[in-house]
């Protein structure tokens, strides 16, 4: 909500025209990093990434080739709960974007998914050294080791230790662009989407229910940025309502808020850096554990370079907020977008 709002002041502030279909340069809408919550029990739930407030034109497509690491080390335990996550989970995602009709486009997502050993603590330790940051107990804890667990009044309904791999759940959604927003920015475009089980659940890469989203993105010039557009914001805002995990029926509840605000700078025609916040609550109210019952809170640092006329390469690293436990303390980010 924090973010749309600014969105929506950012509209008013700025006394400029909103951007054109014409607009020929590179970048000069904003697009989002298309970052993901790779927590293994949060991720479950399918919170969608998102797209910007363009959508397609009709008959043009893209194609999204994604992938995000991240890297766990988190603890926690209260009077019954348990949880441990400990590891690498990887995801591997690719998207379809095709406009059609006036104002519409569809989306077609798959993805893959594995949880693994974590082979990078070393290097974080390293990285965290160097800037100063807490290690989480990663300096004290065994290296490349994968133990993700839940367990609730004596019972265990997760352990995984070795190495799994599956299909994750499948994504169908459209996006409309409102024809006459009022407000002087770029547009606004209405979001929705389904998940599908298809993911396995033993191997946490599904939930193995359905959810559905419905979400909106803006985004515009920063004030004093209306002419050149080299300092620019986005923004989205929606809900989910989906299934919990068989094995976390009794912690999970139906609906997630999520949303983010980002500001991007152009100092390049071909290259774009951004700095983003994206944030959902926890589908696990019931929970008394920080990993499932903590918001997901990521900060991503990243950027986009235009390689051609065709395509873009984007890349990010994430960290979470320092206060809340449900995003990965590290993850990385990269894509490439191809316009055919």
């Amino acid at each position: 909500m924090l973010g749309l709002v600014c969105a929506l002041a950012f509209s008013v502030l700025c006394p400029g025209a909103a951007a054109t279909a014409d607009e020929a340069a590179w970048g000069a809408v904003a697009t989002p990093l298309r970052i993901v919550n790779l927590n293994p029990f949060q991720l479950l739930y399918g919170v969608p990434g998102s797209l910007g407030a363009r959508v397609m034109t009709p008959g043009s497509s893209e194609v999204i080739a994604s992938m995000d690491l991240a890297s766990h080390l988190v603890e926690a335990s209260s009077g019954v709960e348990r949880v441990l996550i400990d590891g690498e989970t990887h995801r591997q995602g690719l998207a379809l974007r095709h406009g059609f009709g006036e104002g519409w486009e569809y989306l077609f997502e798959v993805s893959a998914l594995s949880h693994r050993a974590g082979r990078l603590d070393g290097f974080i330790e390293t990285w965290h050294d160097v800037f100063h940051l807490p290690q989480g107990n990663r300096d004290r804890t065994p290296h490349d080791r994968l133990a993700l667990v839940y367990a609730n009044g004596g019972r265990t309904y997760y352990d995984i230790g070795e190495s799994v791999s599956s299909l994750g759940d499948i994504s169908l959604g459209v996006g409309y662009a409102v024809p006459h927003w009022p407000l002087l920015n770029d547009g606004l475009a209405i979001r929705g989407s389904v998940k599908l089980p298809t993911g396995d659940e033993s191997a946490l890469a599904g939930s193995g229910g359905y959810s559905a989203s419905l979400w909106a993105e803006t985004s515009g010039a920063l004030p004093g940025s209306t002419d050149s557009r080299s300092w620019l914001y986005s923004a989205s805002l929606g809900a989910l309502a989906g299934e919990a995990p068989s094995g976390l029926s009794d912690l999970g509840g139906r609906f997630i808020a999520f949303g983010h605000l980002g500001v991007t700078w152009r100092p390049l025609n071909h290259l774009s850096l951004t700095v983003q916040l994206d944030a959902h609550s926890s589908p696990y109210g019931a929970s008394d554990v920080a990993p499932l019952a903590d918001p997901g809170v990521m900060i991503g640092l990243g950027g986009a370079l235009r390689l051609n006329e065709q395509a873009t390469l984007e890349i990010a690293v994430t960290e979470d907020d320092g206060l809340h436990r449900g995003a990965p303390d590290i993850g990385l980010h990269a894509a490439i977008r191809w316009r055919p």
